[in-house]
């Protein structure tokens, strides 16, 4: 339980960090599509780092 609410937790702040991230670089670059930029790479790392957390619990013995 508490791995998946790590995951959880994982996930949440990886896509608020790449929205973040994305939100500065438009500030700096004047270049709106970095939100979305940002927010999408978010979502993969956070995809990545749920998969990789859930992993064990999915292999078969």
């Amino acid at each position: 339980m508490i791995r998946l609410l790590a995951a959880g937790g994982a996930f949440t702040g990886t896509v608020v960090g790449g929205f973040l991230i994305g939100l500065f670089l438009w500030r700096t670059t004047g270049a709106s599509w970095w939100v979305a930029v940002g927010l999408l790479g978010g979502l993969l790392l956070g995809i990545v780092v749920v998969v990789a957390a859930v992993r064990p619990f999915l292999r078969s013995n």
